[in-house]
């Protein structure tokens, strides 16, 4: 059995990699294709499939695709990536959903009426009603690349989003590249959980902190996203995750209370984020 390995996401910054995107580079770009995206172009997905926010209607953004290394394709071969999407915030209201309808004359409430779920999709509620969602990807979706949302179909004025969340139409970052670059970490393969001092987990997770900041080795790894390996909540370890965890810093439009990042678990139900 080969040793798990842990990933972190870079990105193109120029001619190099760096640890954001539009950040700076920190080295050279690889010579293997890209990983994956982040930006408003979405997976090519049907359009019908591209997930809709339960309460405004409108479709959420997309944050990043990515093809997912074998050890983290949870769901199977069938679907060997992920694209993650944000969508209304907690001040979204139910009493003032649109009402899909297939006859309108308004075009925003016909394509609302002919959305479906995408076979792939979990959605994701934080705790204070943001919306997010996880969609599992087939090869042909992957490799379709990035693909723009369908252009604002809204009249003007019309349904705005109020709620304090983002929406492919009115949340528009650039296409940046990932790369998947191996990450030199003691806890690949390891399951975080919250631990006290010299405190060892039960599968032989290590704790970052020294209690008087990072240990050296873990220094390196902070406030980068990345997948598996140790993980580094802003506030408390959430509850639940296993060695399959997607942590993501606050990076192409996403909103974590400033300087927060979350966690969102390729294999159990966790979901979670904590502000700065």
């Amino acid at each position: 059995m080969t040793e798990m390995i842990a990933w972190n996401l870079a990105f193109r910054c120029g001619n190099g990699l760096g640890n954001a995107p539009g950040g700076t580079a920190v080295t050279t770009l690889p010579s293997q294709p890209p990983s994956g995206w982040t930006g408003s172009h979405g997976p090519g997905v049907r359009w019908e499939h591209w997930p809709r926010s339960l309460n405004t209607g409108l479709p959420m953004m997309h944050v990043l695709t990515l093809w997912l290394p074998a050890d983290f394709q949870r769901r199977g071969p069938q679907f060997p990536g992920i694209a993650i999407f944000a969508g209304e915030g907690q001040f979204a209201l139910e009493d003032k959903s649109p009402i899909p309808s297939a006859e309108a004359t308004d075009p925003f409430l016909r394509d609302l009426a002919a959305t479906e779920n995408h076979p792939g999709l979990l959605r994701r509620r934080d705790v204070i009603d943001g919306e997010y969602a996880i969609v599992w990807l087939s090869d042909d979706e992957l490799a379709a690349g990035p693909t723009a949302p369908r252009p604002d179909l809204r009249a003007k004025g019309k349904y705005v989003d109020e709620s304090e969340g983002t929406n492919a139409w009115d949340n528009v970052e650039p296409t940046t590249d990932i790369w998947l670059i191996p990450r030199a970490d003691p806890n690949s393969g390891k399951a975080p959980v919250e631990l006290w001092g010299d405190q060892v987990g039960p599968d032989g997770y290590v704790n970052p902190s020294t209690g008087n900041g990072l240990a050296d080795w873990a220094e390196p790894l902070f406030a980068l996203s990345h997948l598996g390996g140790t993980s580094f909540p802003i506030q408390a370890m959430p509850d639940g995750l296993t060695p399959w965890y997607l942590e993501l810093e606050e990076i192409s439009g996403l909103n974590f209370g400033g300087g927060g990042n979350a966690q969102f678990d390729l294999e159990s139900d966790t979901f979670d984020w904590a502000c700065g």
